[in-house]
C-alpha cells in the first residue's frame, strides 16, 4: 500500500510538472527564481555590445570609402601610380577590420537570435525530458523484465536531462560569464580603437580625398600659371597626403590587430570557454547523479 501511494504521488508530480512545463507556466516560476534575471542582463550586454559593433563597423566604412576614391582617382601626371602603391596598406588594415567588424556584429546578432530561440524550445525539451521519465517509471513498474526498453528509456532521460540543463542555465551563464569578462578586459580596449577610429576618420574623408580636393590643395589661383607651375604645386599637395598616409599607416595596422583581436574574445574565445567549462561539468555531475540512482534502485530491484 505504502509503495502504490509513492508511485501514484510520483506519477501525479510527473504529469503535473510536464504540463506546467508544456503551457509555458513553469518557465515564469523559473524567471523569478533568477533566471529572467539572467535573460535580461544577457540581453542588455548583446545589446550594447552590437551598438558598438556597429558604431566601429560605420566608422571603418566611412575610412574604407575614404581611402577607396583616392585608390581610384588619377590626379596629376604620373602620380596615381604612387599614390595607389601607398594606400594600398593603409586600405589593406581597414578592410581587416572592417571584416572583422562585420564578422563580430553578425555573431551578435547570431547569439541574440539564438537566446530567443532557447526561450521558445527550452520549455518542450523540458516536457519531453518529464514523458520519458513517466515512460520509464511505468515500464520499470509495469514491465519490469524488460530492461532493455528501460535502459533505453533511462539513457533518454539522461541526454534529455543534460540537454534541458544547458538550455535554461549553461548556455545563458556562458554568454553572462563571457559579458564579464569582456567589461573588465576587451570593452576598454574596443572603446579607446574606436575614439582613435574617429579621429583618423576626420583626416580621411572622402570629400577631402577626392580629385577636387587634391586640386583645392595645390593651391589656390592657379588658372593662370604656367603648366610647370601647376605640376609642381599639384605634386607638392601630392605628396603633403601621401605623408599624411604614411602616419596612419601604422595607427590603423594597430587599431585593426586590436579591433580583431577583441572581437575574436569577445564573440569566440571568451562564451567557449565557459561554454565547454559549464558543459563539463554537466555530463560529470549528470553522469555521477544517475550513477548515484542506478546503485541505490539495485537493492530494491533485487528485494522486489
Amino acid at each position: 500500500m505504502h509503495h502504490l501511494l509513492k508511485r501514484c504521488l510520483l506519477s501525479a508530480a510527473l504529469i503535473i510538472a510536464l504540463g506546467l512545463s508544456a503551457t509555458g507556466l513553469l518557465d515564469r516560476g523559473l524567471n523569478v527564481c533568477g533566471l529572467g534575471y539572467l535573460s535580461g542582463v544577457n540581453n542588455h550586454y548583446l545589446d550594447e555590445a552590437f551598438k558598438k559593433s556597429m558604431s566601429g563597423f560605420l566608422v571603418l566604412s566611412s575610412i574604407k570609402s575614404g581611402l577607396a576614391v583616392v585608390e581610384g582617382s588619377e590626379v596629376g601626371v604620373g602620380f596615381s601610380l604612387e599614390l595607389g602603391d601607398v594606400i594600398q596598406p593603409v586600405y589593406d588594415y581597414v578592410d581587416m577590420a572592417w571584416k572583422a567588424a562585420l564578422a563580430g556584429g553578425s555573431i551578435l546578432v547570431g547569439m541574440q537570435l539564438a537566446l530567443k530561440g532557447l526561450d521558445l524550445v527550452d520549455n518542450w525539451v523540458l516536457a519531453g525530458v518529464l514523458f520519458f521519465a513517466f515512460l520509464q517509471l511505468l515500464t520499470a513498474w509495469c514491465l519490469p523484465r524488460w530492461r532493455r526498453l528501460r535502459g533505453g528509456l533511462g539513457e533518454m532521460v539522461r541526454f534529455g536531462t543534460s540537454v534541458t540543463v544547458a538550455l535554461y542555465l549553461l548556455l545563458p551563464l556562458s554568454v553572462t560569464a563571457a559579458a564579464s569578462l569582456s567589461n573588465h578586459i576587451t570593452r576598454p580596449m574596443l572603446e579607446a580603437s574606436h575614439e582613435e577610429l574617429r579621429q583618423i576618420e576626420a583626416q580621411i574623408r572622402p570629400r577631402y580625398l577626392s580629385q577636387e580636393a587634391l586640386a583645392d590643395m595645390a593651391g589656390e589661383g592657379l588658372s593662370g600659371a604656367s603648366l610647370v607651375t601647376r605640376l609642381t604645386d599639384t605634386a607638392a599637395g601630392i605628396k603633403m597626403l601621401i605623408t599624411v598616409l604614411k602616419t596612419q599607416t601604422e595607427k590603423v595596422a594597430v587599431l585593426a590587430f586590436r579591433l580583431i583581436a577583441a572581437y575574436v574574445f569577445d564573440c569566440v574565445i571568451f562564451p567557449l570557454f565557459f561554454g565547454l567549462i559549464f558543459m563539463t561539468m554537466l555530463r560529470s555531475g549528470v553522469r555521477y547523479f544517475f550513477e548515484i540512482d542506478r546503485h541505490a534502485g539495485q537493492p530494491v530491484a533485487q528485494a522486489g
